[in-house]
């Protein structure tokens, strides 16, 4: 069952269908025809009578001298999706040219909706062209073609829809069949293209007619000009504005020859006749003023059957001009032809349309066999401009200033190729600012095999010119006598350019980029490194672990960061798996070694080799203190992921070895490793401080990350919460109780902490008791948050303890200090009413919106009044009593 087109199809009804059927003159009245439409015969043709009703189409040939009647006659087939739309449908008689008779069906489908995809579009119309067969060829009506107009299938920007198109000649009409498509157009202007042709000779449709696509009322408004035999040769201009984009019809498609600047090729129109109609589309650039055309007819070595336009059109989006040849240029060989406008135009698009030609009467006419075929031709189009008899160089240097005549010279060398583009770079720091930046825009015109090596160097030097301004701004840091502190350098138009033609061009900038970072100065091997590893990462790991080699601090950091950057990239782990490789990883130094095991992180693990190349390492003697505290990030990496060599060696280095930064290293990546807890749980009490500090941090994360902490481990820290010396330790191990899952001993621990002297461990104490709801200390928290001579941090931390305790008796207490906070003494009050506020949002009583209408007031601080109703807007955490 076929489909219905008001589901399937895209209809686009836009002004290309419009003007065509306008220019048909067959719109009308669309009621049903009830009664038959009767052609009467012509001279070789027979008659024709059509009926339409809701039951289909019928049509009957009847003889020369019969009266004709639809009666008894074939009934034509339409599509299931038609006949709902046969009851609109009309019959249009037409006659041809010679005299003989065509009916066009049309049945609209206005009366359907538009697709979402063209709102406002009409449905289009199902036509169809019949015809009486000729005398003596049969008794059955002909269906000459049948299909949807109007209706555009096809991406945008690439629809096409059939047309029906009947122009009015002198005597009858001819009538055409063709296609409207959205990328070929007159300069915006619809124009039917692929059309065939209804032959009155044969009531057949013949391919390749040709059309006047242009309006008639658009024709005879048109500027008249005449063109000017030009004998000597013109120069030919080093830049070239127009680009051929489309065409009617061209002999072996060869339209773009027209503006190649070779005399010896031409485009050449493929139809039938003189070509009247057919096109080339081109397009320039609307900042470039065209004050004329130059033009050369015929090419060096001929066209077989070729003739010279007489008459031809000039089109923009909103001009036409009419261009007479006064002579037979077919005739004049070396002759070219110059076209001045009336005034310098400037637009997107441009199209030459043919008219007239210098051909004999009736050559190519498909009613004359014998006539010999034409072909119309132009060899050569060419826009004058203001810029001809330049050079490339000239053209660079009206860049500079940025104007309305660099934006036009910047369009022409943006057109005009590789000697332009190299002109641009030759030129490109003779240029201010404004000029480089339309500089820029030409190169970015070239192959990226041109633009590479350009664009690496400005990211060399950009990167360069940007640390130096980076240096300069630290060095006026505010020291005494000195001025102020510089505002950060503005970010570089040129190096974000740089970067951004670069990776564009992907993975054929990685050879120059790998030259900058083996060769180039440390800012530039960084910037190199990191475009290089995002651009080529599979390229960039074996150059970097190169420069690595020779690299020290900053630059060695950055550079690490960048291998760490491309190791993370799928395209880069069949060479990962190279490099790890011992045979291939011994031949590096060991600095490079520990480099690239450190950028790979946590994918080491899922990396071929990587545990064997680890051990190759750790167990290599001696082991000086570098490698051991540099090898804990693998370790880790591997522990993680089952490697039991790498687990035990993160082990011992966090137990027994004897330099206390690489046990504190050990400390700071086991906590992600869960077999390593109860090691950790012992480093908590290891003699040197900052041991223990890395220890009980890396057990609050594992805690807070939902790990399992080893049995003892809320007794170990509160061991270090009540008596280890140092504050910091203290505070840690409140943090990490607060963390665990909640305990008896592990609260009371939080609970002796509030008398501890620091308030910062008072703190987190809090925060831990808030954590674990600890309701059975709830006095104890009461008092922290009552006490007026407490610090003000404890007592917002205790006021919000006690509302993740739901407490409820402290609800006016928090009413108070909320709205002391409107008109605050200090910051004592303000810090202590948002506490109490959000505490309010936790409990939310009842009677919250009352408690907190003062602070909806106008004259309440903006800050304050969002607290207050976000509280207000805050979920219940609570269940009311």
């Amino acid at each position: 069952m076929s489909r219905s087109p008001f589901r399937s199809r895209r209809r686009r009804v836009g002004a290309a269908v419009v003007v065509i059927a306008a220019s048909s003159n067959l719109l009308g009245n669309a009621a049903a025809q009830v009664a038959p439409v009767v052609l009467p015969h012509a001279a070789g043709q027979q008659a024709l009578a059509v009926r339409i009703d809701p039951g289909g189409i019928t049509a009957r040939a009847c003889p020369a001298a019969a009266a004709c009647a639809p009666d008894g006659g074939k009934v034509l087939a339409v599509p299931s999706e038609v006949a709902p739309l046969l009851g609109g449908a009309r019959v249009v008689p037409i006659t041809l040219a010679d005299g003989k008779h065509l009916a066009k069906i049309e049945a609209p489908a206005a009366g359907k909706p538009a697709p979402a995809s063209a709102p406002g579009a009409a449905g289009g119309s199902w036509a169809m062209l019949v015809a009486a067969p000729l005398a003596g060829k049969g008794t059955e009506p002909i269906v000459l073609w049948s299909g949807w107009t109007g209706v555009a299938t096809g991406e945008h920007g690439e629809g096409r829809s059939d047309a029906v198109v009947v122009e009015p000649l002198g005597s009858g009409s001819r009538v055409l069949v063709g296609q409207l498509r959205e990328d070929v157009t007159i300069c915006g202007r619809p124009a039917l293209v692929g059309a065939s042709e209804v032959d009155p000779r044969t009531m057949t449709l013949l391919k390749g007619a040709s059309f006047q696509n242009l309006p008639a009322e658009e024709r005879r408004a048109a500027g008249k000009l005449v063109a000017e035999r030009r004998e000597a040769g013109a120069a030919a201009p080093a830049f070239r504005l127009l680009r051929p984009t489309a065409a009617s019809s061209a002999v072996g498609k060869r339209f773009a020859e027209i503006a190649d600047g070779d005399p010896k090729t031409a485009w050449s129109e493929g139809k039938a006749g003189a070509g009247r109609g057919e096109f080339v589309s081109f397009s320039s650039a609307d900042e470039v003023g065209i004050t004329g055309l130059g033009l050369r007819i015929k090419p060096q070595d001929g066209v077989d059957g070729g003739a010279a336009p007489r008459t031809l059109f000039v089109a923009t989006p909103d001009r036409l001009f009419q261009v007479s040849l006064p002579e037979d240029a077919w005739l004049k060989e070396p002759a070219g032809y110059e076209v001045k406008l009336p005034e310098e135009i400037r637009a997107s698009c441009l199209a030459v349309v043919l008219d007239e030609a210098y051909a004999p009467r009736g050559a190519g006419d498909r009613g004359a066999p014998s006539a010999p075929e034409v072909r119309v031709t132009i060899a050569e189009i060419t826009a004058r401009t203001a810029f001809d008899g330049q050079g490339s160089g000239a053209l660079v240097g009206a860049l500079a200033g940025g104007g309305e005549r660099s934006r036009a010279a910047a369009a022409l060398l943006a057109r005009s190729g590789p000697e332009a583009v190299e002109a641009a770079i030759a030129g490109y720091d003779k240029l201010d600012a404004a000029g480089k930046q339309l500089a820029r825009g030409v190169i970015d015109t070239a192959p990226c095999a041109v633009q590479i090596p350009f664009f690496t160097a400005r990211l060399a030097s950009g990167a360069a010119a940007a640390a130096s301004g980076a240096a300069a701004a630290r060095s006026t840091s505010g020291a005494p006598g000195r001025a102020p502190r510089a505002a950060a350098p503005e970010p570089d138009p040129e190096l974000h350019h740089a970067r951004d033609r670069i990776r564009r061009c992907g993975r054929a900038a990685a050879p120059a980029l790998a030259e900058i970072v083996k060769g180039g100065a440390a800012t530039a091997k960084v910037a190199a490194a990191r475009e290089l590893a995002l651009v080529a990462p599979a390229e960039a790991i074996p150059a970097l672990l190169d420069a690595l080699a020779g690299a020290r601090g900053a630059t060695r950091r950055d550079l690490r960061a960048a291998l760490a950057l491309a190791a993370r990239s799928e395209r880069a782990a069949p060479v990962v798996e190279e490099e790890v490789q011992i045979d291939r990883l011994r031949a590096r130094p060991e600095g490079a070694q520990l480099d690239l095991l450190r950028a790979l992180g946590p994918a080491l693990g899922r990396v071929k080799g990587g545990g064997a190349a680890f051990q190759a390492l750790a167990s290599a003697a001696p082991a000086p203190f570098e490698r051991r505290y540099l090898l804990q990030a693998p370790a880790a990496a591997l522990a993680r992921a089952g490697e039991a060599p790498a687990e035990a060696y993160l082990r011992a280095s966090l137990r027994k070895d004897a330099d206390p930064h690489v046990r504190l290293r050990a400390a700071e990546v086991a906590a992600e490793v869960p077999a390593l807890a109860q090691d950790l749980l012992a480093a908590a009490s290891d003699a040197d401080v900052r041991v223990r500090e890395a220890a009980i941090v890396a057990l609050s994360r594992a805690a807070s990350a939902g790990a399992k902490l080893p049995a003892g481990a809320a007794e170990a820290l509160s061991a270090r919460l009540a008596s280890d010396p140092w504050t910091f330790i203290r505070g840690g191990a409140a943090l990490a109780i607060g963390a665990m899952p909640a305990t008896p001993a592990g609260d009371r621990a939080l609970v002796g902490a509030l008398a501890d002297p620091s308030p910062e461990v008072r703190r987190h104490a809090l925060d831990g008791l808030g954590a674990h709801r600890a309701t059975a200390h709830i006095e104890a928290v009461r008092d922290r948050a009552e006490d007026k001579e407490e610090d003000v941090e404890v007592r917002a931390r205790a006021i919000l303890a006690l509302g993740a305790m739901c407490d409820a008796s402290s609800v006016d207490l928090w009413t108070r200090l909320a709205l002391r906070a409107k008109a605050p003494i200090g910051e004592r009050d303000q810090r202590l009413g948002s506490a109490a506020l959000a505490a309010l949002g936790a409990v939310h009583p009842a009677d919250l919106p009352a408690r907190l209408k003062p602070l909806l007031d106008k004259d309440t601080p903006h800050g304050l009044r969002e607290t207050a109703r976000a509280a207000l807007a805050a979920a219940p955490q609570c269940r009311r009593r």
